[in-house]
């Protein structure tokens, strides 16, 4: 039996990490997002967030309408029922003193929420894949930004389909990094490792200003190699690592595709270089300003293609599309999803 298509709401999807916000977003009141069409709630109790379904037992009012109170409680804004940090309601000021609370006055919580690298990552159910690394994030010798999140109607699975291939980019990024010596794509081999998927690419790019400031005083040349290792996770995550042979440098980037609704994407990127301090370790703050705004125009260029397709879905069935060599290693990432939809 053929496998049904990938989309932002496909039940498998449950069993993987994914980003739901940024940590300084989660602040001292509750905060709603969405994920897979359902309403969750995101709130720091005692230190730690927590993220519970944004419905109180009661009257279904959303809990990320209410407070936390000074004993570090949840507090619905409509009744002022009360949650601890397990979901266990403790308190509904209504009851007089015969009455008794239920278990079913409690509110669900997701299997699991961790903050890393800046990021809130939740599972709703238990996770068949470990939480994404991204170990630059705690490296002293890499400086770690956060590009602008974006909105989509592309969906997650045709987000990390794209950041996968490699063979679009002299014609989708041609005003950025795309050269036209980058059509042929060369991979060393696609592995599997668990849950991951992973190829290390030898290819071309056009160099922007802030990745080498020596092509402006012609020392180096405007196009150059580059070593892509690209590593796709069961879920919506990608890492990739980017090697550049002239000038010794390396950024890594996190892309995180959040399936928020059914037709809505929210991304992340999380880029971290080791090559934006001066002899005396000062950070050039206007290099990474103008490698943040290129990283967001790549994205851009690709939401152009991408937003156009009349069909916002992943396919996991290889036979519905053609494919080449150089779609070895999204190809693999689909069979992995293939059977983590079947498992």
């Amino acid at each position: 039996m053929s496998p049904e298509p990938l989309t932002n709401t496909s039940a498998a999807l449950r069993r993987a990490w994914h980003v739901v916000a940024t940590s300084d977003e989660v602040g001292d009141a509750p905060m709603g997002v969405r994920l897979f069409n359902e309403p969750w709630v995101l709130v720091r109790l005692n230190g730690a967030v927590r993220a519970f379904v944004d419905r109180c037992p009661h009257r279904l009012a959303p809990l990320s309408a209410g407070c936390v109170t000074a004993a570090g409680e949840l507090q619905c804004g409509y009744h002022g029922w009360r949650y601890d940090a397990r979901g266990t309601c403790v308190a509904i000021p209504a009851l007089t003193g015969t009455d008794r609370r239920t278990t079913k006055a409690n509110v669900a919580s997701a299997f699991a929420v961790e903050e890393r690298y800046g990021l809130v990552w939740m599972a709703v159910e238990k996770p068949l894949a470990p939480l994404p690394t991204f170990e630059w994030s705690d490296d002293p010798t890499f400086d770690t930004a956060l590009t602008t999140s974006v909105r989509t109607a592309v969906s997650a699975g045709q987000l990390v389909d794209n950041f996968c291939d490699a063979a679009h980019f002299p014609f989708v990024h041609s005003a950025t990094f795309g050269s036209d010596e980058a059509a042929k794509v060369e991979d060393r081999g696609v592995e599997r490792e668990g849950w991951t998927v992973v190829s290390t690419f030898d290819s071309w790019y056009r160099v922007a200003d802030a990745d080498d400031p020596l092509v402006a005083t012609g020392e180096h040349p405007a196009v150059q190699p580059q070593v892509l290792t690209k590593r796709g996770y069961a879920g919506t995550v990608v890492v990739l690592t980017i090697e550049f042979p002239i000038t010794g440098a390396t950024l890594a980037i996190l892309f995180a595709c959040t399936p928020e609704t059914a037709t809505r994407t929210r991304v992340h990127k999380l880029i971290s270089r080791n090559d934006f301090r001066d002899s005396s370790g000062v950070l050039d703050a206007d290099r990474m300003t103008a490698c943040i705004a290129e990283e967001d125009l790549i994205l851009a260029e690709d939401l152009a293609i991408l937003e156009r397709y009349d069909e916002m879905v992943i396919h996991l069935d290889p036979q519905v599309e053609l494919h080449t060599r150089a779609d070895r290693l999204s190809l693999a990432w689909r069979r992995m999803m293939a059977e983590f939809v079947a498992s």
